[in-house]
């Protein structure tokens, strides 16, 4: 009763079920490498976010044509310094480095990000970004950029990245995080500032004003609290006392994410997990003809002495070997889809898949288990079949 053998008696029909598993657990890795690469990005985000208060201007995004929400004032960005628990604000500059998209779903475009890098190592749940050539605090002339935008634009240290008409050095590369800092291109804040009014006729008008107290301005700006200082009292405090704001306390943010990625999670993990169900139909469609044409077989078995575990067992066994087979089968051509179409996403600028650990264990045990399960119900009516019942069949 070797599960091997009985599999490789019926090539034709065990190929076909192998097939449909494979292309079950296919679809599970491309749609789990997905989810863990949206994840990973979510997850860097969120730490950015829950490890500091984020302070952005309310209503004022319309007026200058810019796709982020409102400018922070000068005035605003003081009265957040006054705030008690406040021990450091920094302001941010960000918006996208062209008005183009991204190239691709579920990715990040390159965009600016203007921000006193040393003040945002404050962040107590983020890790600062490292450099992988370069150095990582750029001057007034230069800029540091993520991985991604290093591939997408073929630039590296000491070559020059033009950004909305005006040529910057590039004084460094960062090592590559799976995250949002891939796709930014970091500068001193005075620089981004500059660049983003410039860059924006309105906010280029009410500069030029004579006596215009415009600057400093910011798209948003991370707001740290003192040690001993509950950050959501901080923020609520931040509400009561800085009008026209919006603030995302480190709680308000943790929510969001987790919201947004619970539902995105469902939606791909889930759609996975439908094809895996099909496929392990097909499991069970198999093992109940292969019950139905070995009856005399399975009455031999007991008759020489098999018992009713024993028979079961050899006909899981064969169920979960052709699940083991098609999970293998199916996650090799997962990983050669994921390869080539992060490939030919990464020329696009970003790759789009990410295959872990835990999603190639997945997709090899869980695919395994559910044909196993799928052929236990054939394999206990089977071993149920009294001997000789089961001889009349010859």
């Amino acid at each position: 009763m070797s599960p091997l053998r009985d599999v490789r008696r019926r090539p034709l029909r065990s190929a076909l079920t192998v097939a449909g598993i494979a292309i079950g657990v296919a679809a599970l890795v491309l749609l789990g490498g997905l989810s863990e690469r949206m994840s990973r990005l979510v997850e860097g985000g969120r730490d950015l976010a829950t490890g500091q208060i984020t302070v952005s201007g309310a209503g004022t995004g319309a007026l200058t044509g810019m796709t982020r929400g409102g400018v922070l004032s000068r005035e605003q960005l003081g009265a957040l310094e006054g705030v008690a628990g406040v021990s450091l604000v920094a302001p941010i500059v960000m918006f996208p480095v062209s008005d183009a998209p991204a190239a691709l779903p579920f990715t990040l475009a390159p965009h600016v990000f203007g921000v006193d890098l040393v003040a945002m190592e404050r962040n107590r749940r983020s890790p600062p970004p490292r450099v992988h050539s370069g150095k990582l605090v750029p001057g007034p002339a230069e800029v540091v950029i993520g991985s991604q935008v290093a591939r997408r634009f073929h630039v590296a240290t000491g070559g020059t990245l033009t950004i909305r008409g005006k040529a910057f050095r590039v004084a460094g590369v960062l090592e590559p995080t799976l995250t949002g800092p891939d796709s930014f291109v970091f500068m001193a804040f005075p620089t981004a500032q500059s660049l983003l009014v410039e860059s924006e006729p309105l906010l280029r008008r009410l500069a030029v004003v004579p006596g215009s107290t415009l600057l400093p301005i910011a798209t948003a700006a991370a707001v740290f609290w003192a040690d001993g200082e509950d950050p959501e009292v901080v923020a609520g405090r931040i509400r009561g006392m800085v009008e026209q704001v919006s603030v995302v306390s480190p709680a308000d943010a943790a929510r969001q994410i987790d919201r947004a990625l619970a539902v995105l999670n469902g939606l791909m993990i889930g759609s996975g997990i439908v094809a895996l169900v099909v496929a392990s139909l097909a499991v069970a469609n198999t093992m109940f003809t292969a019950v139905i044409e070995r009856r005399q077989e399975i009455g031999l078995w007991r008759v020489v002495g098999a018992t009713r575990g024993q028979a079961v067992r050899a006909l899981v066994g064969e169920s979960a070997t052709l699940g083991l087979a098609g999970s293998a089968l199916g996650l090799v051509a997962g990983a050669l889809a994921v390869s080539a179409l992060n490939a030919l996403a990464e020329r696009l600028g970003a790759a789009a898949f990410l295959l872990t650990a835990r999603l190639a264990l997945a997709a090899t045990v869980f695919p395994s288990a559910l044909a196993a399960v799928a052929g236990l119900w054939p394999a206990w009516r089977a071993a149920r079949l009294a001997p000789a019942d089961a001889l009349r069949y010859a």
